[in-house]
This record gives structure tokens, sequence and C-alpha cells, in this order.
């Protein structure tokens, strides 16, 4: 692959803990301490400080037949699969990193790539200090031999799942692509060059060249992040609430504070919008297909950038302290070119993509997401938004949030 594999990924930590009660002898204090430093052993032994390493078990059958482990210097290695000295298989590893927000630390995730012939290939991510087990008689589904098959797969962020596509061919549209759970699809179209376009939204359009027989079509950008959104929750009276988000196109949340468990419960709101005694917002981040608007915008100078964000965000009915967050915290990262184009997406825009869902129904819902995309020259011209007054009636939500790629 060309390019390092990248993924914000929600960090899962797993706290072993135990309880000792009823020691009475010196025998067992010591037994004790032995046990806990054999586990604080352990422990240090895969602690973040340590080289980032994952295990990949080959098995035939249920039973292992090879054991590998791989490390950031086996970036682009691939490992031949063998049964009875004849090649099935093989299994690639691509390493990337990834920081996890609000920190700053790096953690290193293990990509596999495992193909067998005539069946499809099968993506997995394995987290450092994992082990990742395939085997290759009982993982492998067979393909097709009678269509032009493939799996898709943004090689940055993942399958590309239970997606839809409409297929053009000289501006004339030819067929539909559906791909499936695991990112697989079918398809009695002849082998061509066509174009992609995202059903029914339209806005992906890459170019596609379709293999006879199968293939792994790697479609990048496919996905994206949106960055940061905070939600803000102002009820008239002192509430219990539970909020969920749901992806209609799929999507996930991958970071969160408080953590997010499928949904946020019985979160405590104070008409002031403090939540649970502690937080001013709830914060999220999330990845989904890349099916934001780009027509309409506005070409802002850096220079001019806190001032536009400032009226901006004004206009569009966020209240100080919510413009003062989003300028805190964005400012400072844009600074790598001159200009910039702002797409924004209101909320005819958002709810199709990302949905806030409340046990309790707001009164009033303001959602601004800006796609944020660096320029080297402000030439390009685009139709300016129409920017729709919001009045803050009753419960009131508001919920801002970037797209914005930093490594571009």
């Amino acid at each position: 692959m060309e390019k390092k594999l990248r993924k914000k990924a929600a960090i899962v930590i797993t706290d072993f803990s135990a309880a000792f009660s009823r020691i009475s002898s010196k025998a067992n204090i010591i037994l004790v301490l032995i046990v806990l430093i054999m586990c604080y052993g352990c422990c240090k032994s895969t602690s973040p400080d340590d080289k980032p390493l994952a295990t990949i078990e080959i098995l035939q059958n249920g039973s292992i037949q090879e054991t590998f482990i791989v490390t950031e210097e086996n970036d682009g290695d691939i490992y031949p699969i063998y049964d009875s000295k004849l090649q099935i298989g093989e299994v690639e590893i691509d390493v990337f990193e990834c920081s996890h927000p609000p920190y700053e630390d790096v953690y290193t995730y293990f990509l596999t790539i495992a193909r067998k012939n005539s069946c499809y290939t099968i993506f997995n991510i394995v987290n450092s200090f994992d082990t990742l087990r395939i085997d290759y008689q009982l993982d492998f589904d067979a393909i097709n031999a009678s269509m032009n098959c493939g799996t898709m797969y943004d090689p940055y962020d993942g399958l590309i799942r239970n997606a839809r596509f409409s297929v053009w061919k000289d501006s004339i549209f030819v067929d539909s692509l559906f791909t499936d759970s695991l990112g697989r699809f079918e398809t009695n179209l002849e082998p061509n060059n066509y174009l992609l376009l995202s059903d029914p939204m339209g806005f992906l359009n890459p170019e596609f060249e379709l293999i006879e027989g199968y293939a792994d079509y790697y479609i990048p950008y496919y996905f994206v992040y949106v960055d940061k959104p905070n939600i803000y929750l102002y009820p008239e009276t002192a509430i219990e609430l539970d909020v969920s988000i749901s992806f209609p196109r799929t999507g996930e949340v991958v970071t969160s504070i408080p953590e997010y468990h499928e949904q946020w419960k019985k979160l405590q709101i104070e008409p002031n919008g403090t939540i649970d005694g502690q937080y001013e917002f709830l914060f999220y981040e999330s990845m989904q297909p890349n099916f934001f608007q780009r027509t309409k915008g506005w070409i802002v100078e850096r220079k001019n950038l806190e001032a536009f964000f400032r009226n901006n965000l004004k206009e569009s009915g966020f209240i100080q302290t919510e413009i003062d967050d989003f300028i805190e915290y964005w400012i400072p990262l844009l600074t790598d070119l001159k200009y910039f184009a702002i797409y924004p997406q209101y909320n005819e825009q958002l709810d199709p993509l990302i949905q806030l869902n409340f046990s309790k129904q707001p009164d009033s819902i303001l959602r601004l997401t800006y796609v944020i995309e660096k320029l080297c020259s402000s030439e390009i011209k685009l139709e300016e938004p129409e920017i729709l007054s919001f009045k803050r009636v009753g419960f009131v939500i508001a919920e801002w949030g970037v797209v914005f790629d930093r490594d571009k």
C-alpha cells in the first residue's frame, strides 16, 4: 500500500482487579505479594512504553499451524501460507499510528490483509499486544466465479460496508453496486472504466476500473472524520436525559467524553448546561462516509479566520461561550496555508448522516459542522450559502463540529 494507514479509534483499556480477604497468616501475605509482583510484571511487559507488536496465529481447521510476531519493522511484509507444502494464501501486514484526541499519546495498530486462492480477502485490525487468529479452512468464503466481484476498502479507514453506488459510463447511468457487511459486492457489469457516485447523494465520484473476476478495490477518502463536535444542552428545568447518535449511512463514534456506550444514559442536565455536575458539553468524534456538500461555502484568508468564525457562528445562532470554545480549539490548528475553503453543513445536511436522538425531545436544535479544506490560493469561486435564522426557544440543543484532514 502506498500510504500509511490512519484510523482514529477509541482506545479500549481492560482493567484487571482482584479482591483479597481473610489473609490471616504470613504465608498468605507472602503469596499475595508474589501474585501482585507477577501481575505487575505482566502489566509492565505490555505497557504502551514497550515496542508495539501483535501476534498472528495461522490455523487449519482449528489447529494452529504457524505463529509469528509482527512489529513496526514488518510494515509491508507478506507472509506466505502453506498447506502440505502448497501455498494457498498470504498475509500482508500494514502498520499505522494514530492519536486519541484530546490526548497526545500515539498508538500503533496493525492491519492484516489475508488472502486465499479463489476467496474473498479478509481485512482485520489488530491492536498492539493483541493476538489475531486466521483459520484458512474455516474463515474464508469462496468468490462467485460466475460474476465480477470484489471487496471495497478505504486504505485509511477500513471496509466500505453496506454502501450504495450508482455506476456511470460516459455520463449515462448503467447500474448500481451494493456492498454487504463485509464490504463485498457482485455484479454482471462488463469489465471497463466507470464513474462511481454515492447513491443517492451523489458526492463521491472516483474513477472505478472494474476488473474481470475478483479484485480488491481501494477507494481512498470514502470515510471522513467529524472532529470534536460539542453538544450543548439547555433544558428549561433540571432533567435526566439519554442521548444517542445514529448513522443512517453507516458510521460510528470513535471517541467521546464522557464515555459513550451505545448512548449516554441518565445524564443530569441543569438549565445552565452543566452535565453531571462537571461537563459543559458532550464531546465526541465520529467516522462516516464522506457525503458532505462542497458546493456552497466561503473562501477565507488565514488572518481573517477568527473574525469570520466569530461572526458566522453568532449569525447562525450560537452564544458567546459556545463561540469562544470553538475559537480556542480550532484557530490554533488552522495555520498551514494562507487560504481555506469553508463549507457549512446545517441540520439538513447533517441529519441524513449523523442523527442525534434524545429521550426528551428538544424544542430547538441548532447544528453546524464546517468542512474545512486547505487552499493555496483564493482563485476558486463558491456559491455563498444562506444562513437561516435560529431562535433559541424552550429546551435548546446547540452543536458545532469540524471536518478537517490535518494530514492533507
